[in-house]
């Protein structure tokens, strides 16, 4: 059986992922992003530094390592592509075949050169599995009925969003879109939110796209999501249960609720949820 390798950018999922990986009895590598703020902390014989703008090496460095089974994992600045990189010959073949230049069509395009070299790219479900909560209501603080209206029209309006392949998170109040994600990533359009709702608190919402590939680009938050939210008064935050990646979720809910903001995971635009009870995990 060949070897799975993490293709890891900056941030602790890549850490988690590997940790679960190696308890199940696997023997994994990192292939650390050189363009990410990637840290290899206790991994440091497990990695071997890539550049993923060059393509053409990344699959040369799988073969020589045994590996067959690539997990795409952590955080690469979206504005990779403005920037001035040397990309190698593969890469700017697998550029010129792209439909435009976002994130799904590099790594759906750059997974078929993989997957003639014998690599699968896997599910970014696999090995992080505790990181998805099912749906309910995570925390104690007072949901009205138009703060969940809000919710509902956020939701739709950010799978709309990733379904167009430009951002997953979209802020609202009073069902007013106050800013939609880009190219700046999902604390900056908190912010420019935040800006806007002028304290009087506003929804984050965060959703996948219709028909999400699980390998690519999946909704991720963590403590510093809160922060960002506290700091800028906006007091929902909303994901799609079962798709978006928490990550350490118990730590997470405790600090939503030290925040006193409202952390809600669910996956039908409807009301039911809004009647069901508090869940802890």
């Amino acid at each position: 059986m060949g070897r799975l390798a993490i293709l890891a950018g900056a941030g602790e999922l890549p850490h988690i992922a590997m940790k679960e990986a190696i308890a199940n009895n696997e023997d994994p590598i990192f292939l650390s992003i050189n363009e990410s703020e990637f840290y290899e902390g206790e991994f440091k014989s497990r990695t071997i530094p890539v550049y993923i703008t060059q393509i053409g090496k990344v699959i040369k460095t799988c073969k020589i390592n045994n590996v067959n089974r690539l997990l795409l994992l952590g955080k690469v600045n979206k504005d990779i592509i403005l920037k001035t990189f040397r990309y190698d010959l593969k890469a700017i073949t697998l550029i010129a075949k792209m439909i435009n230049k976002n994130d799904y069509s590099f790594f759906s395009t750059a997974s078929g050169e993989f997957l003639k070299e014998g690599i699968e790219i896997i599910s970014q479900k696999t090995y992080l599995n505790s990181l998805f909560l099912t749906e309910g209501k995570y925390t104690s603080s007072k949901l009205s009925k138009e703060k969940f209206e809000d919710i509902v029209y956020g939701m739709k309006l950010a799978k709309e969003l990733a379904t167009l392949d430009i951002g997953q998170t979209v802020i609202v109040t009073n069902k007013m879109v106050l800013a939609l994600e880009a190219i700046e990533g999902t604390d900056e359009a908190i912010k420019r939110g935040g800006q806007y709702s002028k304290s009087k608190g506003g929804v984050v919402c965060k959703s996948t796209k219709s028909n999400q590939d699980y390998r690519f680009d999946l909704p991720t938050i963590g403590i510093k999501t809160l922060e960002t939210m506290k700091e800028f008064k906006l007091d929902t935050i909303a994901i799609r249960s079962g798709e978006t990646i928490v990550i350490n979720p118990k730590e997470f809910i405790y600090k939503a609720n030290e925040y006193k903001i409202n952390f809600i995971s669910f996956n039908k635009e409807e009301y039911g949820i809004y009647k069901k009870e508090k869940k802890n995990i």
